[in-house]
């Protein structure tokens, strides 16, 4: 009996070993998986080409075990990792080398690209991504844009957030802050106003508390009658990037 005992301790160590290690490795999932975490999630795609059915690029052999390292194990929960290894794949993402490396944000937009041929090639390609796909701090405005920043040349949306110091407002703020919000930034203009009962602003936008974010046709005059959408609570990253786009559209509609 104690025999068995200690066969299945050390089985149950093993398996418990087993599974630490697998923790600490890469998750490899496909494409339609990996695009649908990221939706999901926030994080960036990477997919790498694995393949001889591209003909073009250095060997893969050593590339493949580059995931293994301790130089990528610090970035494995910061992608959706994707194992190219068909046509389909190869097709979808548009490869034109082996080893190539190719990373997109939640819209399937492409971030970086570059063949890697080491790992510390993939490691600066990782960082290379996270640099320009990060959180960005939002310049709000106490003033209407001018009429440059509101032509067709010029800023396509603008937001105008009536805020106080609640948890509610800042958890809006930190959402239309988040990486996967603030490429639409160079799109807009942040206009913040103070919410307070008494105020002629409040009265003349009907806000009733805050956060209250109202999204504005650009191109007319500034103030209520050119509201697109409004909003009275908070959102996650998904949905303020939802609701940007849906504005973007709107604006693009009726200015066609």
């Amino acid at each position: 009996m104690t025999g068995n005992r200690a066969a299945f301790a050390a089985a149950m160590l093993w398996c418990f070993g087993l599974r630490a290690a697998e923790d600490e490795q890469v998750r490899w999932v496909k494409l339609d998986e990996a695009r649908a975490r990221s939706a999901a999630t926030g994080k960036p795609v990477l997919v790498i080409c694995m393949t001889d059915l591209v003909s073009e690029g250095p060997g893969t052999k050593g590339i493949d075990r580059s995931f293994t390292t301790d130089m990528v194990r610090p970035f494995k929960d910061e992608f959706h990792f994707v194992k190219c290894t068909d046509m389909a794949t190869v097709r979808a993402v548009k490869f034109t080398s082996k080893c190539e490396f190719i990373t997109f944000d939640p819209e399937g937009e492409e971030l970086h690209r570059c063949v890697t041929k080491s790992t510390a090639d993939i490691v600066a390609a990782m960082k290379k991504t996270l640099d320009c796909y990060c959180r960005r701090p939002i310049s709000w405005s106490a003033d209407p844009p001018p009429p440059a920043l509101r032509s067709p040349d010029g800023k396509k949306l603008t937001l105008v957030l009536f805020r106080d110091e609640s948890d509610d407002v800042a958890a809006l703020i930190a959402s239309l802050e988040d990486r996967a919000v603030a490429k639409l930034h160079c799109r807009c203009t942040f206009v913040a106003l103070p919410y307070r009962k008494d105020s002629p602003d409040v009265a003349a936008w009907k806000v009733n508390g805050a956060p209250t974010l109202f999204l504005l046709d650009a191109e007319k005059e500034f103030g209520p009658k050119a509201v697109l959408e409004r909003i009275g609570e908070k959102k996650t990253p998904r949905e303020a990037r939802a609701l940007l786009r849906r504005g973007l559209l709107a604006q693009d509609k009726a200015h066609r």
